[in-house]
């Protein structure tokens, strides 16, 4: 009975060290897997393209030459504000925990295998320019839906919800407090 409880408690005090062994390997599993497919390159990107539309949006605020400084700085700050969000650095441990939490260590290893085969790198070197492609699409889907979604809520709210009227907007007028209505 002493062997038993005996091991009964080391296979309770080891299987946290066991799980986060598992954790370990699964995180470095992930980390490969995003290493692989250039995830780094394409939040770089990303992030290229969010700062050049600030900057652009910054540069088209009409600022006086003497107040060029001032633009300089906005841009400046507005750099900074984004290097620390949307930089690999920042996402990366998100990022990671996000495949952990997702697959198993068995799925990120086959994954590994398929991003390391030639398909596989084709894959990753053509996810930026989907990702892209697939992005315009929604967008000029929803520039086409968004009409009809507008029309559609305007005609629900001239259907169905009653308008409020104002007090000045009302014609019965209540009696002052204290006098009665004759």
């Amino acid at each position: 009975m002493k062997k038993l409880v005996m091991f009964a408690l080391i296979v309770l005090i080891s299987l946290p060290v066991v799980a986060r062994a598992g954790d370990t390997e699964r995180r470095q599993l992930a980390e490969q897997f995003l290493t692989l497919n250039k995830v780094k390159e394409q939040v770089d990107m990303m992030y290229g393209k969010v700062e050049g539309i600030i900057v652009s949006q910054i540069e088209a605020i009409d600022i006086p030459e003497n107040r060029e400084k001032n633009l300089l700085e906005m841009q400046k700050i507005a750099r900074n504000l984004l290097f620390k969000g949307l930089s690999w650095d920042s996402l990366k441990e998100e990022y990671t925990k996000l495949y952990t939490d997702t697959f198993t260590e068995k799925e990120l290893q086959g994954l590994i295998e398929f991003s390391k085969s030639p398909l596989g790198q084709k894959m990753a070197e053509k996810s930026p320019i989907l990702m892209q492609k697939s992005m315009e699409i929604g967008r000029q889907h929803a520039q086409q839906v968004m009409p009809k979604v507008q029309q559609a809520i305007q005609d629900y709210m001239k259907e169905n919800v009653k308008t409020v009227k104002t007090p000045s907007e009302t014609s019965e007028k209540k009696p002052a407090a204290g006098k009665t209505a004759d």
